[in-house]
């Protein structure tokens, strides 16, 4: 049978073991990328209750075909249908560590919206001779608009999501100590 025994130096003295952990992790603060990223989130979020179309004409009234056909007949289902999970790509993009892709891709997609919407809209208006299009558009259209603008912008800036390393390391001498150092 075998015996494991301490490595011991040329002394006598018995040699000391020691082990050393690497570890990191993701700790929150808040940098520009996250505020305007839950500002921009906020902002699509107001957009869908207040009026985009003078006649009080809300994104529920609005149906999703309308975007690539001002002549069209459907109804259901609206344009909430992209604007929901837009803001809900922006609002994960503006809280998760290193996704800044997604408050790219939800700002983008939120302003295509806006201007397919306001194509439309001037399509409409022009049927109609001394009629502008900038007239009518309404609030929630202006605040969707900025908010995709402030979204696909934050996603160039840092989100403050930092990286915290530490260092744990054991030494095996008779005693235990842990030490921690935070880089």
């Amino acid at each position: 049978m075998a015996v494991a025994h301490e490595p011991v130096r040329g002394d006598g003295h018995v040699a000391r073991r020691e082990r050393r952990t690497d570890r990191a992790s993701w700790a929150p603060t808040v940098g520009p990328g996250m505020v305007l990223g839950v500002l921009g989130t906020v902002g699509v979020v107001v957009s869908m209750f207040l009026s985009w179309r003078t006649g009080d004409v809300m994104p529920s009234d609005v149906p999703f075909g309308f975007l690539f056909d001002s002549t069209t007949t459907a109804t259901n289902p609206s344009i909430l249908l992209a604007l929901i999970p837009l803001a809900v790509i922006i609002g994960i993009g503006a809280v998760m560590p290193r996704a800044s892709a997604a408050r790219i891709i939800g700002g983008l997609g939120v302003l295509v919206v806006v201007v397919l919407f306001a194509v439309q809209v001037r399509d409409l208006v022009d049927r109609f001779p001394g009629a502008n299009m900038w007239d009518t558009l309404d609030t929630g259209w202006y605040v969707a608009a900025i908010s995709g603008l402030v979204a696909f912008v934050s996603g160039f800036l840092p989100s403050g999501w930092t990286r915290r390393e530490y260092t744990e390391a054991e030494v095996d001498d008779g005693r235990d100590t842990r030490t921690y150092d935070q880089r």
